[in-house]
């Protein structure tokens, strides 16, 4: 046997009696017994004093943990896990602080979903990481573009879309029955006209495009478009398509949300991608993002959304230390110092 300590009590109640049979029968030893039954007599005695004292000795009481979250939190990330099956951990957690359902980091929501049997384990996959110098720090500052194929009943079409490297936004979409240059240019047009512009008409801040090697990208009509507007444009290498990751990642993610849809003309499909797209810019939480969408970073203030996020936070963490140890603290604000150099 192992765990000698921890087996129940009926088991070492026949252990008592097997020792005592044997020692009446055979002449055995107390230790001869417990060899054979491979029990050591550390243990045996030990179960021996605990009946003398009354029965086994109690169960570790578990310390109360300060930071540990309550019980009413714990119900409500289950009772919001269960109404939002499609979303991670993650993205229920900070979902979760800025409705002010629960105030409760990724990972105690990953705990509590876990210990109830609401997760499932899923394997991790390695991907190339972008390097600082190339990732954009600006809105604006680059947009990715490309197009993705779409069948809409009987007809193929080609959704362009021109996407914001820094913010993820999603800046202008549209459904061509051609992807020759002229379409694509026209799409472009429209696209940047958007931007915030200068009395003379001239684009405050152009962005740099970033796009692959097709046809329309390098025809006449687009290069006249980033003439016009004065934008460098930057191709990328052939057979590389993960230079334009992000724009191929949003693809991806149009696409999957389209497989839940259906359309059997261009009529319907429109609308349906309309829908889809303000979803993706004003509804959906990006991880890349640090869980915020992406009209947060386009045009909204994401280091103070960050900030009210924490504060949230630590102020859940300190009721909950309150509750836990059952302590009244007062916190006091934080002052600057204007002493200090």
């Amino acid at each position: 046997m192992e765990d000698h300590g921890q087996i129940p009590a009926e088991l070492q109640q026949q252990v008592h009696e097997v020792v005592r049979q044997t020692k009446r029968r055979s002449g055995w030893s107390v230790r001869q017994s417990l060899r054979a039954l491979g029990v050591s007599p550390t243990s045996y005695y030990r179960w021996l004093r605990e009946q003398v004292k009354g029965g086994a000795s109690p169960a570790p009481i578990r310390p109360v943990q300060a930071y540990e979250a309550l019980e009413e939190e714990k119900r409500a990330v289950r009772e919001y896990a269960c109404r939002h099956t499609e979303l991670r951990h993650r993205e229920l957690a900070w979902r979760m602080i800025d409705e002010d359902v629960a105030y409760l980091s990724p990972s105690t929501v990953y705990r509590i979903l876990r210990e109830s049997n609401l997760v499932c384990p899923w394997k991790r996959r390695s991907k190339r990481r972008r390097e600082e110098i190339e990732k954009a720090q600006r809105p604006d500052e680059r947009w990715g573009t490309d197009i993705m194929y779409l069948r809409i009943g009987a007809g193929q079409y080609y959704l362009v879309t021109f996407l914001d490297e820094y913010s993820r936004y999603l800046v202008h979409w549209e459904l061509l029955t051609s992807m020759d240059g002229v379409s694509v240019s026209l799409a472009a047009t429209t696209a940047l006209e958007k931007l915030p512009q200068t009395l003379e008409g001239k684009i405050v801040a152009p962005p740099e495009i970033r796009s692959d090697n097709g046809s329309c990208y390098i025809s006449r009509e687009f290069k006249g478009v980033l003439k016009e507007y004065g934008l460098t444009h930057q191709r990328i290498k052939p057979h590389c398509p993960e230079e334009n990751g992000l724009v191929e990642r949003s693809n991806r993610t149009l696409r999957e949300a389209l497989e839940e849809t259906g359309f059997a003309d261009r009529q319907e499909a429109e609308p349906t991608l309309e829908r889809i797209i303000r979803w993706y810019n004003d509804e959906r939480l990006h991880s890349a993002l640090g869980f915020l969408r992406p009209q947060d970073y386009y045009r909204g203030r994401p280091s103070e959304m960050h900030e009210a996020r924490r504060t949230k936070l630590a102020q859940a963490r300190h009721r909950r230390r309150e509750t836990n140890l059952r302590i009244k603290q007062i916190t006091l604000p934080l002052e600057d110092d204007k002493s200090a150099p």
